[in-house]
């Protein structure tokens, strides 16, 4: 191995430009490259759609409002329905 390299565990946050994606031994890992890839495409699409919003309201209300308990999902799915339903939605 050449001077200067360091020896990373797969995953472990790296610094200096280095590469996540390789081996204790410096080998690219493409299987560790492809599951990264599609686990963050995976976590953009439930994003975008709205699939993620129930657990972002549950962080949301245990990191700004520790004392209230959040809504049951249910609830919360009703909740934003009628919110999003049941209001003037046109511009005249």
């Amino acid at each position: 191995m050449p001077s200067g390299w360091r020896k990373y565990r797969i995953g472990e946050v790296q610094s200096e430009g280095s590469c996540a994606f390789r081996d204790e031994r410096g080998r690219w890992m493409p299987a560790v490259a492809a599951w990264r890839l599609l686990s963050t495409a995976w976590r953009f699409v439930r994003q975008v759609s709205g699939d993620d919003a129930y657990e972002r309201y549950g962080e949301h209300m245990g990191r700004t409002h520790p004392g209230q308990s959040a809504m049951p999902r249910e609830e919360y799915y009703r909740f934003r329905t009628e919110q999003k339903w049941n209001r003037i939605t046109r511009c005249c």
